[in-house]
Formats: structure tokens, sequence, C-alpha cells
């Protein structure tokens, strides 16, 4: 009898030389009744049930084997046999001892990369979670790759909502990745509790932000659940452990929608992932891409709102059928409060847990579209009630590893805002990391009201543009980073052409009056076609001023056309037909989608959003591109003005072009915001939108 086991998971087995289905079904069954015995009775149950027959015995047993021999790698502490070599029978020997930089504070936990502990920087005084990888990995080529692949993953995601992480080194032998650490609790500890349904809005948005931005980077996580993601102390949702993430395999093209296109193929016998979350191509072991994190994340949804998993079976076998073959229980037939459930919601869990994965969303971005439209209908009174419903507290759950001990809480707190202040200043706001849920304008600063722009000498009107940036970084959300004189100084230079009556080099000199005129009628438009997306509507007020100077149906030399110039290729994948690109009713909406798609790319805190304004003219690619190649800078901060200040280090297109996009948007808005001071009529274009 023939049988050779290729890979071992958490849950499930694949076996690719098949013996002769009658003898399988045998195998499998005795195999599934061992394996759901605790390890110490796998034996003599096999001894019972095989008596007799000793093929049978003998293939049962060597599978089980090998089973266990793959639960050491996988699902056991990783690195406890290594830590008893190298410094005693007490694991918790390395409380004290320093690898590299880090000194060893606590031993949080085990994961199935490695042991992971609570340890202390010295170079910058912070807490940093260390993992460490197993001796044994280290002596093993494969496993060393995939160590190597985890670290390049996540170290290639720069997200607020992924777990940043700072170091991959090697110290006396020992390799260990050194990350953020996370004041906070898994999504399964939250479930434990109490979860209201904002709440639980508010968490799947920010998941789906941060898995389309490793999308967009060309990364499958491929084991999305609970345990794998936390919420800070402060309501920022973190995605841990892309461990067994595979980086896509991009065309060989820049396009981005072709690199979308890469697609990751499972190795002959390859089955990664957790069997309650697993997709049902991940289940045969087919080809994935993007979409198997979407279903694993519609599981996750599904479990939040109905407190319970939409499959699940008697035996590991028995749930892959049901992912392969059933349909889970509508929601309204399984949550506590049916009043719960907004018919979108389960239209949502519906698209995301298609059997195939052209029933499902097509991206992540599409997804959080849809989960911010819920999130509108349930704040604008459809469920009013359902917003205070809580749901049934389940048992307390177990601590996850990654938990941070409270006494270490506050002096964490203390010098990440020692840092923050030290680094930048007095920074406008309260809320350094949780998304804005109002972007409303600033009231007109009284600098404005004193003296006209003209009248105002070098050093006023430089503190003008400093005042005025801060405003309009505020308005476009949290965070806004204190420009130094450099970056003030281009923002005037565009202040002090437009004030001198030029517009668009594109579109010849032009009275500023006549353009921000122009502006005015399509204001309320643009202001329900951002609200709706949840996109500052600053940015889609400004935009056509330095895109069109407001011209309905201009063209370019390139063909981009319309208000929001897009290509005719753009316009169409955004629903808009080419002959209906001058009306604004149209591209609107569609500009509105294309920025958010940028936000859930790139991010959507004041900073973020720099970088969003500039992905407009350059492609996120081509940003994501420039901030890797800067990562290494010293400063390095993630915005449009870290790309400004090294400019030089850059591709020419961004020099020539790209450096002067977001500061032309910012005089714009200066502007536009204050009429007064550049002697224009009416009220700020914001006010027009209230």
């Amino acid at each position: 009898m023939a049988c050779r086991l290729l890979l071992m998971t958490h849950d499930s087995l694949l076996i690719t030389d098949f013996m002769t289905p009658e003898q399988w079904q045998k195998v499998e069954a005795v195999l599934q009744q061992a394996l759901d015995r605790a390890p110490q009775d796998r034996v003599s149950y096999l001894d019972e049930v095989c008596a007799g027959d000793e093929e049978l015995h003998q293939e049962a047993v060597s599978l089980v084997d090998a089973y266990e021999d793959a639960g050491d790698f996988i699902e056991q502490p990783a690195i406890e046999h290594d830590a008893r070599v190298l410094v005693g029978d007490n694991i918790n020997d390395r409380v004290g001892h320093e690898i590299g930089p880090y000194k060893i504070v606590e031993r949080l936990g085990a994961g199935g990369m490695g042991e992971v502990y609570l340890a202390q920087d010295g170079r910058l005084d912070r807490l940093v979670a260390l993992k460490i990888l197993p001796a044994y990995f280290a002596s093993d080529d494969t496993r060393l790759r995939r160590f190597q692949r985890e670290a390049r993953a996540a170290s290639a995601l720069n997200h607020p909502n992924i777990l940043t992480i700072h170091e991959v080194g090697e110290s006396a032998g020992i390799r260990f990745i050194a990350t953020e650490f996370i004041d906070g609790a898994t999504i399964r500890q939250l479930l434990a509790g109490e979860l209201l349904l904002d709440e639980i809005l508010d968490i799947a948005e920010q998941v789906c932000s941060a898995l389309a931005a490793a999308h967009a980077a060309g990364i499958v996580h491929r084991d999305v659940k609970p345990e794998n993601i936390m919420r800070r102390t402060d309501g920022l949702m973190k995605i841990l452990d892309f461990g067994i993430a595979k980086l896509l395999e991009p065309e060989d093209s820049e396009d981005d929608e072709t690199h979308a296109a890469g697609r990751t193929h499972t190795e002959a016998g390859l089955l990664l992932g957790t069997v309650n979350y697993m997709s049902p191509e991940q289940a045969r072991g087919l080809p994935i891409d993007e979409r198997t994190d979407i279903w694993s994340f519609g599981v996750v949804f599904y479990e939040m709102l109905a407190r319970r998993l939409p499959f699940a079976g008697a035996t590991r076998m028995d749930t892959m059928v049901a992912i392969l073959d059933r349909e889970p229980p509508p929601l309204s037939e399984v949550v506590s409060d049916p009043h719960r459930v907004l018919p979108l919601l389960q239209q949502i869990v519906d698209r995301c847990l298609g059997k195939k994965t052209t029933d499902r969303f097509h991206s992540a971005g599409d997804l959080l579209a849809e989960l911010k439209r819920a999130r509108a209908e349930l704040r604008n009174g459809s469920l009013q009630t359902a917003s205070s419903t809580k749901l049934n507290k389940q048992p307390g759950g177990k601590k996850d590893a990654r938990y941070l001990p409270r006494r270490y809480s506050w002096p964490l707190l203390a010098m990440v805002l020692l840092s923050l202040a030290a680094a930048i200043g007095t920074i406008i706001g309260t809320n350094f990391f949780q998304r804005s849920e109002s972007r409303a304008p600033a009231s007109d600063p009284p600098v404005a009201a004193a003296k006209s722009y003209a009248q105002m000498n070098e050093a006023e009107q430089l503190a003008f543009i400093d005042q005025q940036e801060q405003r309009i970084s505020t308005m476009l959300g949290d965070r806004p980073v204190k420009l130094n004189g450099e970056a003030l100084r281009v923002i005037k230079s565009y202040v002090d052409r437009y004030a001198r009556n030029g517009t668009s080099a594109d579109l010849g000199s032009e009275r500023i009056s006549d353009v921000y005129a122009r502006a005015r009628p399509y204001v309320p438009l643009i202001a329900r076609s951002f609200a709706a997306r949840k996109v500052p509507v600053i940015i889609g007020i400004y935009l056509p001023v330095i895109e069109s100077a407001y011209r309905n149906c201009f063209e370019n030399s390139i063909g981009a056309k319309g208000l929001f110039q897009f290509l005719p290729g753009t316009a169409e994948r955004y629903g808009v037909a080419r002959q209906d690109m001058c009306d604004v009713e149209k591209m609107t909406p569609a500009a509105a989608h294309y920025i958010a798609d940028g936000m859930a790319e790139l991010g959507e805190d004041s900073e973020s959003m720099t970088l969003v304004l500039l992905s407009y003219n350059r492609g996120a690619a081509s940003v994501r591109n420039n901030l890797r190649q800067l990562r290494e800078t010293e400063n390095y901060e993630r915005n449009f003005w870290t790309l400004f200040a090294h400019r030089s280090e850059l591709d020419q297109a961004f020099q020539t072009e790209g450096a002067h996009y977001v500061p032309n948007f910012f005089a714009a808005a200066i502007i536009g915001e204050n009429p007064k001071a550049f002697g224009l009529p009416g009220p700020p274009l914001s006010k027009l939108a209230e």
C-alpha cells in the first residue's frame, strides 16, 4: 500500500500518491478518529481498532506519527526544544538575557514560527515583540526560506492596520524578527466579551483596509482568522503574522492592473491555513489569489455577527466538506437579535463566502466600500436600536500571547507620546491613530481677516501659509504634519502664482476669480459623491482646480478628459463610458470611487492622504516604490513630504512633476478657503458643501 504524506498542517492532511478509494476511506476513517483523541490515547486506539489488520495498523500509525511530527513544527511551542538545549530545562531562563540590542523582559508565548518574547530595545528605549527562529529551523533550508519570506512580506508593507516590523536580524547564531508591541486583545478575545454592531463594522473596515494594502503590494495573507487580528487599546486594528503569506509573482509590467492580476500557486501537496477559515480553493490545494483572504475575512465577519462559525463539523474532514459543499445558515436565523441584520450585511457575507472566486468581491477595496455603505446606513438611522445592541457575553477567553501586561502599558504609552512630542512638536488633534469620523472644516483663521495676502510681508505670508496648511491637513484627516521651511516655501510659490492670477500652466493664464466662480455650482454635487465614499470633501473640491481649472470637458495632450481628468480606460473601469466623460454627474462619483480605492491602499490619516493625492497623479504603484526607496532614510516618515525632501534621490518623473503636485493642491485649497485674503467674492468653497 503506497501512500506518501507531503505535508501536515494545523488542521488537515493532504495525500498525493493515492491508494485505492476503498483503502483510503478505511485509513482516513481510522486516522480521523485517532486524531480526534488526545495524543496519549491514539496508540491504544489504533491497536484496538486495527487488530487483525497489520497493513492498516502500520499505515495509520505512520500517518499519526507524521501528523504529530508536523504538529511539533506548526502547533506546539516552536522553540521549546531549542530553548532547553541552549539555556536549560526552564525556558524562562532567557529572561534577562540579551539578543543583539534586545534585552528579554518576559516570554509571551509561542507561534508556528517560533517563540515570542517581550524585549527592550536599548537603542531607542522602546518595548518590542521579539520572535525568535528555532535552531532547527535555521538548519533546514526550506524552513529558513519560509522565515525569510515572512520577514520580506511583512517588511514590504507599510500600513497603520498592519503590524510594523522594525528589524530582521541575527545575533550569535539566533535569527529573530523585532516588531512593534501591541497593547490590546485579539478578535478571539473580543468575542469572549461584548461587541456593538458599530464596533464590528469598524473592525471590519480597518481589517479590509489592511488587506487592500497588502493585496496591492502583491501579498496574500492566507491565514486571516480571529487570532491573527488584534485591537489596540486606542481602537486601532492590526493584522498579525504574515508568516504563511506568499509573495505573488507580478507579471513583467508596471501596470497596476497587471500587477494585481499576479497569482500564487500553492506548491504540490502544500495546504496552508486554519481549516475553519480556509477557502474552498485552499482546501483543494488550488491556485489562490486575494479573494482567498476575502473568503477568510467573510468567515471572521460572520463569526463576529453570529457568534458562531459559518462552517463547522465534528471532525476536520466534516468541516472541509461543509466549506466545499454547504451554505452557512442565514444571519437572521442564528444571531441573538435579528434586528442586528441589515439586508446589506447579509449580502456582504454572501459575496465574501461565494464558493467560486468569481462570485466574491473582486477586491478588498470593493468590499471596504460596501462595509462603509453598511455603516452609513446604520448611522443614518436604519438600525438606530441595533447600534446599541450587545452580543451575548461568552465565557472568558484565553489570554493571547501578544497581549501587553498592564504594568507595561503606561510606560510604553509615555515613551510613545514623548517620542512623538520630540519628533514633530505640537500636533493638531488629540487622537493620533483612530480614524476621524468627522472632517468638518475648521473655523476661518484670524490672520486672513487682518490683511489681504498681497498686503503681508514675506514673513507674514509664510506664517499665513503655515497656519493654513495645517488647517487644510486637518480637513484631510488625523495627524497633520508640521512642515519645515522648505516645504512651506514651495507651497507659497504656488500660492504666489495663483495670486498673480495665473493658474495651471497647461491651461495658460487665467484669472483665479473665473476658475473659482466656475467651481461653485459643482461643489454640492462633489460633496455628496465624496461624502458617500467617505472621502474628504476638500479633495473633491480642489482636485479639479489643478486638473482641469473646472472645465468639465477639458482634454489634455495625453487624452485625459473631464473635470477630474480621467483617461478613457480608467473611466470605463469605474463605470463611465467614453462618450460620458464630460458628464460631471457621472464623472464625480467615479472620481470619488477612485480616490477611495487609493485610501484603501495607502491609508486615510492626514499623512497618508498626501500620498493618496500623489497617487492620483502618479499611480499607487509608483508611490509605493518611492516609499520603499527611502525606507532606510533617517527620520523617515510615511508621507509626501518625506518624498519631497529626498526628491533628488527619486526618479526624474517625480522630480519634474510629482514633487509639485501636492504643493499645488495645497495652494489651490488655501486660496479657495480664504477668498477674502485673495480678493475673491463669496464664502470659502467648502462652506458651499455644508
